[in-house]
């Protein structure tokens, strides 16, 4: 049932929105040789700002030039007539821009991050621009032999005769999610230069501390009064995120009895808590291990193991797509602590798991979908669905009650110095959403 209603809604949606394939293109007399240059302009004056985060900090922002880039924007919002623009002491910037059309649509939000990752340096970015990619190797710095290539970045097959942004070595670029910023801005003054677009009412939101997990909890899901949202942070074109890891966190505890000289621990009390967790750590399964998984296989991570005199702490997460593979890396931890146990009889050890997030794919309409893959196709481009093996943003967004599944933005390499954008792949993303929001415009609002 639920497959043939999934069905008769994407007939309904090709039918609703067939009529108005050239709507917004005959409208605006789109031209993409202009779209491209504004979309690198805006890219690159972004990147210029240091925005790296700081997972150190206990404060959000938690880098002071999240908040520089924030007020820079919140002006360009205001210049290209967004509404109600405001930018709050956590570096959250909202912006409304009203509807164009009388029709009683749903309000649709667009979010892109601030933040830069905090593996590279984001200070001093020196951007590169190399035009019409013929292929082969793209030299980032020949000094410290920084190449993108077909063996590091076989997606390079794709990108023949586009436009493609690197840094300079020696920091990351700024692509995630500047590449999202900019097609967001560039949204923002296409919407403004073309007044005649029919669309209906619309938020932009620019978050912070996106990377550490701590910025979209500032933001008030009620007071946004949003129906529907994406966040353009991914990657390749066509990619529509719709499927993230669940997460739990895992802690396991081992007590012991060091307390005794080891020359004489033998035939004592002597309990080496240590040794339990590093026992624990040894029995969990190779096989379920982050390099040793991919596509929608989970995994177990330990990330710390700390004794404090008898006391022997580890911690770690836990990531599956589906809830039968969750329990069954659960039944693996479980598994190697009973071990453990039997192992050192002497000593006490106790498991906590505790949730963190869930797959996004539990709270996204399918609705959003098929109108997002309708998008798509009458650009010419191939939807891909994709799962993520990570969380994002929406993933937060989604569980308090607004749905966001999240569109490519031409971002690749991200996290490190060999990081680039994509531009023609930041153009085929905003046509997208240009289209997506001609769509949304002729439904109904519930």
């Amino acid at each position: 049932m639920k497959k043939l209603l999934i069905a008769l809604g994407c007939i309904l949606t090709a039918t609703l929105v067939g009529a108005q394939v050239t709507d917004w293109k005959s409208v605006t007399k789109y031209d993409k040789k202009s779209a491209k240059e504004q979309l690198s302009k805006r890219f690159l004056r972004y990147v210029a700002f240091d925005t790296q985060t700081n997972n150190r900090a206990d404060k959000v922002p938690s880098t002071p030039g999240q908040l520089q880039l924030a007020k820079e924007l919140a002006k360009e919002l205001k210049k290209y007539g967004a509404k109600n623009v405001q930018v709050d002491k956590y570096a959250l910037v909202t912006a409304d821009i009203p509807a164009t059309s009388s029709k009683p649509s749903p309000t649709v939000a667009f979010l892109a991050h601030l933040d830069t990752a905090p593996e590279v340096s984001g200070k001093n970015v020196k951007p590169q621009v190399h035009k019409d990619y013929s292929g082969g190797d793209i030299v980032i710095n020949a000094e410290h032999n920084i190449v993108i290539n077909a063996q590091n970045s076989p997606q390079l097959a794709q990108a023949i005769g586009h436009e493609i942004i690197t840094a300079s070595g020696g920091t990351l670029l700024g692509a995630d999610d500047k590449t999202g910023i900019a097609i967001l801005m560039t949204l923002v003054q296409f919407l403004y230069d073309h007044p005649d677009m029919q669309h209906g009412p619309l938020k932009i939101i620019f978050t912070p501390d996106k990377e550490i997990g701590n910025g979209i909890e500032k933001l008030n899901v009620e007071k946004l009064a949003a129906d529907y949202a994406y966040t353009v942070d991914g990657k390749a074109l066509g990619e529509l995120t719709n499927q993230t890891f669940s997460g739990k966190a895992f802690k396991a505890v081992f007590t012991g009895n060091r307390a005794v000289h080891p020359g004489l621990a033998m035939n004592s009390p002597f309990t080496d808590n240590l040794l339990m967790a590093s026992d624990f750590h040894t029995l969990l399964p190779r096989q379920s291990r982050p390099e040793t998984t991919s596509g929608h296989r989970g995994y177990i991570y330990v990330n710390s193991l700390i004794t404090e005199g008898d006391v022997t702490t580890v911690t770690g997460v836990v990531r599956a797509f589906s809830d039968n593979d969750m329990n069954q890396l659960i039944a693996q931890l479980n598994q190697a602590l009973r071990t453990v146990r039997a192992m050192h009889h002497k000593g006490t050890a106790r498991l906590e798991i505790t949730d963190e997030y869930q797959n996004l794919n539990e709270k996204i309409p399918a609705l959003m979908i098929t109108l997002t893959q309708e998008a798509m196709t009458q650009e010419d481009i191939k939807p891909v669905l994709h799962a993520t093996r990570g969380i994002t943003d929406g993933s937060v967004l989604s569980f308090k009650g607004l749905p966001t599944p999240d569109l490519f933005s031409g971002q690749f390499n991200v996290h490190s110095e060999r990081e680039y954008a994509d531009v023609d792949v930041m153009e085929a993303s905003l046509r997208t959403v240009l289209r997506l929001i001609s769509l949304w415009g002729f439904q109904t609002k519930n």
